[in-house]
């Protein structure tokens, strides 16, 4: 390859990035150096990447000095940036070295790294003599959150106003309340007054609140309401218990209410978060238009448990948040309207709110307004509230012995689930006809003693198709490997997805052979027989998978290379090095995972060319498994 990369093809640099593993080192350097100018951030990025897996220590730092190369310095730190932990030692050994701009890298390198092994080779350059350096540590301590660090910091909020910024930005990341008052002294500061509100509101805590609020009322026609409500509203929220009252603050906060900007909304938060007031319904109703996740509390709620009951009595995602909040202050609801509540028409997404709740508030009203709701479900949703029937155990048992009207085959399962004896439910499931006796299987596979009494294999010769993908789910979620043979004999006539994935899952190797012939001759199970395969593992599924990847229907071969990637051996090394400059990332990402799994020099020197992969995922997969301490698996 002539001239410079820039001038390079596409193709040309490619192919280049694919020959630097095996290139000596002085020849990589130059092509590393040439590749990091290419405009095309792809090539730049595998440039780099290949860069910090393959050039030594020394190489990197005389990239850091290289004062008249801006483009070879910025890709130095860049690639120590990306070693990770491998490149702490050497970042901490460069915090000496005789140039300074090499030593603001080095601090750059540390910060991103967040070890907290830096704290004290950061802290020994707080005196340093230039003030870039200086800066970069204030921040870079700062992001560590260490609360000893700051006597360290406070002499710097009244020094050089470039360092005074930095050590504002410090003490909020660090979020201790002894740096309040120090803070709180720069409020009236027309430049660092914003900083230091801000860093009070990230801090947090009765003293920033206060702080904050008395500033408020003092400055607030000199202020920018919607940022200051905002960082109130943020500390407010976060305190665990509503604060002792600040005169004129709510009456303050209130009259933004009717405004006509965004002020409005952090004004109801604040207002919502200080505790019960007269403008609750006014901030409920703005909440309610600002907020998107209905399933998800506001946190200015969290400790408005007289709200409950306001909350389930109303139609929209206020009741949601009335669920929520009854399970977090179940002793303060009130259980009638709690069960009005569980009555009204629901979204299928409110059923993980309701077992939340109802697994806390003890009521036998409850328990009928649990067993209403779990009847009016369909089959296939009722398995969501399984993990509350328990709490509700003595009082649903008296309910379904008495209740008119109840399905037998429902009143059989949710018998089990509250505890009746194996024998019992085994034999009155026996006793149904074959529709509802089927649907009662279904919501009781992982039930394992129940299922080992049951005659599966005379009900799987009387109607395999349908008893084949029950008994399918049972032998893998009740460990029911004794219906093994009989499952492995209905492949083929009476194939079923849930039967293939059985298969797979208890790696059954005497169904390799029917599993290799539904592979060549029905297309539509083509892909999960692969997975299946891939499970079960041996020679004869490797050679078949190998085959499959080799093909070229698209789409199918990655999922042999994943496949293949589960069950490979150190026979099958050769075939995922061959391919780590596939098309297909996903092929790319298997191809590390097996390389990871057996580090030989061949595979590692594959590994490094993948570190450069221009897919963050199969590069960040690759980094990882080259690190010394990583875990191959």
């Amino acid at each position: 390859m002539t001239g410079s990369a820039s001038e390079a093809t596409w193709d040309e640099c490619i192919q280049l990035l694919d020959q630097l593993p095996s290139m000596p080192l002085e020849q990589r350097v130059e092509a590393i150096t040439r590749l990091i100018r290419n405009p095309s951030p792809g090539i730049r990025s595998r440039a780099l990447r290949m860069g910090a897996a393959a050039l030594s220590d020394d190489v990197l730092t005389s990239y850091l000095r290289d004062d008249a190369d801006g483009v070879l310095r910025n890709a130095g730190l860049e690639m120590l940036k990306m070693r990770g932990s491998r490149g702490f030692t050497l970042a901490v050994e460069l915090l000496r070295d005789p140039d300074d701009d090499v030593v603001l890298q080095a601090v750059l390198v540390l910060d991103h790294l967040k070890d907290p092994r830096a704290l004290e080779p950061l802290r020994a350059q707080l005196r340093h003599s230039d003030p870039n350096v200086v800066q970069a540590v204030i921040v870079a301590i700062g992001h560590l959150g260490d609360a000893r660090t700051i006597p360290d910091m406070l002499p710097f909020l009244e020094g050089d106003s470039w360092l005074q910024v930095a050590a504002v930005e410090a003490l909020g990341d660090i979020r201790s309340p002894v740096a309040v008052p120090h803070l709180a002294k720069l409020l009236t500061d027309l430049m660092m007054g914003p900083l230091a509100a801000e860093a009070l509101a990230r801090i947090g805590g009765f003293d920033a609140f206060k702080r904050l609020a008395e500033h408020w009322l003092r400055f607030e026609q000199d202020l920018d309401a919607e940022t200051m409500l905002g960082l109130l509203a943020h500390v407010l929220e976060g305190l665990p218990r509503f604060p002792p009252d600040v005169a004129g603050l709510r009456g303050s906060l209130s009259l933004y209410l009717h405004d006509t900007g965004a002020v409005r909304v952090p004004a109801a938060r604040a207002l919502l978060a200080l505790g019960p007031g007269e403008q609750d319904d006014e901030a409920l109703d703005l909440l309610v238009d600002a907020h998107l996740e209905p399933l998800l509390l506001p946190t200015c709620l969290s400790q408005r448990k007289d709200l409950i009951a306001k909350l389930l009595h109303a139609e929209d995602q206020r009741r949601a948040w009335g669920l929520l909040l009854a399970g977090r202050f179940p002793q303060d609801t009130p259980v009638d309207i709690l069960v009005e509540a569980l009555h009204k028409p629901m979204d299928a997404g409110w059923l993980e709110l309701v077992v939340g709740t109802l697994s806390k508030v003890q009521h036998r009203d409850v328990a009928e307004a649990l067993l209403a709701l779990y009847r009016s479900l369909p089959v296939s949703s009722r398995a969501s509230l399984a993990p509350v029937l328990s709490s509700h155990k003595e009082a649903l048992r008296e309910l379904i012995d008495g209740q008119e009207g109840l399905r037998e085959s429902t009143q059989i399962v949710l018998a089990a689930l509250l505890g009746r004896d194996p024998e019992t439910t085994a034999a009155a499931i026996q006793e149904l006809d074959h529709q509802d006796r089927l649907a009662a299987l279904a919501q009781l596979t992982d039930q394992s003693k129940v299922m080992g009494i049951l005659p599966w294999e005379s009900w799987l010769e009387e109607a395999p198709a349908d008893y084949g993908p029950l008994a399918a789910e049972v032998a893998v979620e009740s460990g029911q490997r004794q219906l093994v043979p009989a499952l492995r004999e209905l492949l083929g006539e009476h194939t079923s997805p849930a039967l293939i994935r059985a298969m797979g899952e208890l790696g059954d190797r005497q169904s390799v052979d029917k599993l290799l012939v539904l592979l060549e001759e029905d297309s539509s199970y083509r892909p999960l027989v692969l997975e299946s395969l891939g499970r079960i593992g041996g020679p004869r599924v490797r050679e078949a998978l190998r085959e499959v990847a080799e093909g070229d229907e698209e789409g199918v071969a990655r999922i042999a290379y994943k496949a293949l990637s589960l069950c490979a051996t150190t026979e099958d090394d050769g075939f995922f090095r061959e391919a780590v400059a596939h098309h297909d990332w996903y092929v790319r990402l298997a191809c590390a995972e097996v390389l990871g799994r057996f580090q030989r020099p061949k595979n590692l020197a594959a590994l490094v060319q993948l570190a450069s992969d221009p897919v963050t995922i199969v590069a960040q997969r690759a980094m990882a498994l080259l690190e010394p301490e990583g875990d191959p698996r």
